[in-house]
């Protein structure tokens, strides 16, 4: 190539970045950030601004009673299989059959499904198996304490349905009531006229309920206060001792005492809606009563046009209703006969006085008043004069051609 210089260019290799000046301007650029940081808490911040300077008490959240709870003893344990296991059906012997996605049968159709293994029907002396409570051992069918009078433990399954409140006495799907479960057998007359006694107030002291259950004949009839803690465990007392039971209802009165135990359940003459609540919230309160009895009601009783569902409530439930006759009712009888439910009206209050003397009196009227007439039912409270006046009279009752019945005897 003539006339022309050929520049020929090398490419030359670059020296690259140094590492230790880099790590140098990354760690001076962190210390000028923490150092600022410093700096700006020293001069701004005030370190006791996280000083303690005040406590704030706070109440502890209030517990549930034990009866509530699992681990009570005073309460019975929901049937969990009610509805879903007919009653002497063993739930682990029955086979559902295998389906798909789309609800088809998979396998042998003629194999899916196997009859439910029946049990052996539980009758009423049995039905201790298939019920909570005490149990009360026997050798051929007898108590070990000796005593033959004790009743079958409550609740018996399938005896019972769900409220908002629990589990309230129910007709069973064979048609047996609590009534009839849980009533005391009537003894034999003999030729006899029956008379019953009712011992009500129950559950509020609890030494008088102990003497009343563990001194007074099995025939007398026990009334618990449906407000009561631990209720159902006396009524399983009860029971075990042999006495039918029955709650009280606390009913709106003259002299209602709003702020009475019990008083915020009462069932009120003009608070319809929420008697039908109420209702359920007492009936909720224990199993193994045979039905249910006044406790006051001067005022609610005589209006038919409230005390009638209630009625009808008690009636569709297979409880019987014992009115004390200590107030004026006059349509009470044909209301209870209208709802047909089984209804009984005491005679007389054997103790309008805590005097042994009167007592002892009014028992002489009420069996006078027995040997002209069947059911005659005397009421009284549990007052140590009661209790041991009741018990005396009992024991001479035979002489008298009189024989101690239990309350539902006197039913109609």
């Amino acid at each position: 190539m003539t006339g022309q210089t050929l520049h020929k260019r090398r490419r030359a290799m670059e020296p690259l970045p140094s590492r230790k000046k880099h790590a140098l301007l990354v760690a001076c650029f962190l210390t000028v950030i923490l150092a600022g940081g410093y700096f700006l808490t020293s001069s701004v911040g005030n370190e006791n601004d996280a000083t303690v300077k005040g406590t704030v008490s706070v109440a502890p959240m209030p517990l549930p009673p034990s009866f509530e709870t699992l681990g009570g003893d005073t309460e019975a344990l929901p049937d969990l299989l009610a509805g879903d296991v007919p009653v002497n059906v063993n739930p682990t012997e029955i086979v559902k059959p295998q389906i798909d996605a789309l609800g088809n049968p998979v396998g042998n159709p003629t194999n899916a499904t196997s009859s439910p293994a029946t049990l052996p029907v539980v009758t009423n002396s049995q039905s201790a198996a298939i019920s909570s409570g005490p149990r009360t051992i026997t050798i051929d069918g007898a108590p070990i304490d000796g005593s033959g009078s004790a009743l079958v433990p409550a609740p018996i399954s399938g005896l019972t349905k769900i409220s908002p409140y629990g589990r309230v006495p129910a007709i069973s799907a064979t048609g047996m009531t609590p009534l009839s479960a849980y009533k005391r057998p009537t003894p034999a007359l003999s030729g006899k006229r029956p008379v019953s006694i009712i011992i009500g107030g129950l559950g509020v002291n609890r030494g008088l309920t102990q003497q009343a259950i563990n001194e007074l004949p099995a025939d007398v009839t026990l009334a618990f206060a449906a407000h009561a803690p631990g209720l159902q465990n006396m009524i399983n007392q009860a029971r075990a001792k042999g006495h039918e039971v029955l709650i009280e209802l606390p009913m709106e009165s003259g002299d209602f005492n709003p702020s009475e135990p019990g008083a915020d359940r009462a069932l009120k003459a003009n608070n319809a809606a929420a008697n039908m609540r109420n209702l359920d919230w007492l009936l909720s309160r224990s199993q193994g009563y045979f039905g249910v009895t006044n406790y006051n009601g001067d005022l609610f009783l005589t209006r038919a046009d409230v005390a009638a569902p209630i009625l009808d409530k008690l009636a569709q439930s297979g409880l019987g209703f014992v009115f004390d006759g200590s107030v004026s009712a006059p349509s009470l009888s044909a209301l209870s006969t209208s709802a047909r439910l089984p209804f009984a009206r005491g005679y007389n209050l054997i103790d309008p006085q805590q005097e042994t003397s009167i007592i002892q009196s009014e028992l002489s009227r009420l069996a006078a008043q027995a040997q002209n007439s069947g059911g005659t039912i005397g009421v009284g409270f549990a007052y140590p004069e009661t209790i041991a006046a009741v018990k005396n009279w009992a024991s001479e009752l035979n002489s008298q051609g009189l024989v101690l019945a239990p309350a539902s005897s006197a039913l109609r």
